[in-house]
């Protein structure tokens, strides 16, 4: 018999189709495999040299951003994809000329690449509240969304900040899904970003992920279930 303690609740789901764009808030996500069905599912790439683009070499990138017409999307994820650009324009995936545009804005030839699955088998990033809220302290003011990268965000009632760090090598139900929490993560968020609408001091926040050695939230894999949900119970179970 399963035994679970109640821990929190999920407050945000994000999902990013393509990297390094920005991402949805959708409701609810479908789980696929060992993460959200649709997550990074596409990188976006160099085509002379083949390698992925990053927010840290192209951070323009940042300000455009792909999302689901559908939540539960599960099939045919290209016809269901948006491009977003920076004034708030969309276009289908399928529509090259997203493409073209953003190679002559990055001044190089880019292209779409469907991603592989992620070698340590934890695709999925998780945070909880008092850790972002710590993180907001010390940068003087609320982040950025586009600073924000983990998929799952979860209140924890009078929790502190890096709780998150105790459940690595334990399991989490939230919903119908169980996940296992892996190891620490360093790409729950953007702490060097340094966009010219900063409101914060991104020194300060580079300076609490150093102390922390780099580490800020935590990676997961969905060990079994069929979808999560905002509002979902976050269960530690044994």
């Amino acid at each position: 018999m399963e035994l679970a303690e109640v821990v929190g609740s999920l407050t945000a789901l994000q999902r990013f189709p393509i990297e390094p764009l920005g991402g949805e808030a959708p409701n609810a996500a479908p789980v696929g495999g060992a993460g959200l069905l649709g997550d990074r599912a596409y990188d976006l790439c160099d085509r002379e040299t083949g390698a992925p683009l990053t927010s840290a070499g192209a951070p323009l990138l940042l300000f455009y951003g792909a999302r689901y017409a559908d939540d539960l999307v599960m099939e045919n994820l290209d016809s269901w994809t948006r491009v977003r650009d920076p004034g708030g324009a969309e276009c289908p995936l399928t529509d090259p000329r997203w493409l073209e545009e953003l190679s002559e804005t990055l001044g190089r030839v880019v292209v779409l690449k469907a991603r592989p699955p992620a070698a340590d088998g934890s695709p999925l990033r998780l945070v909880s509240r008092p850790t972002l809220r710590l993180a907001e302290r010390t940068y003087g003011c609320p982040l950025e969304p586009l600073r924000v990268r983990a998929n799952l965000v979860i209140d924890i009632p009078d929790g502190k900040a890096f709780e998150e760090d105790r459940w690595v090598g334990q399991h989490l139900r939230i919903g119908d899904t169980l996940l296992e929490v892996t190891r620490p993560a360093d790409d729950c968020f953007l702490a060097s970003f340094r966009p010219e609408i900063a409101r914060g001091d991104p020194a300060m926040l580079e300076g609490l992920v150093k102390v922390r050695g780099g580490h800020m939230g935590v990676a997961i894999r969905a060990v079994s279930g069929h979808r999560v949900r905002v509002g979902d119970p976050v269960c530690l179970v044994d």
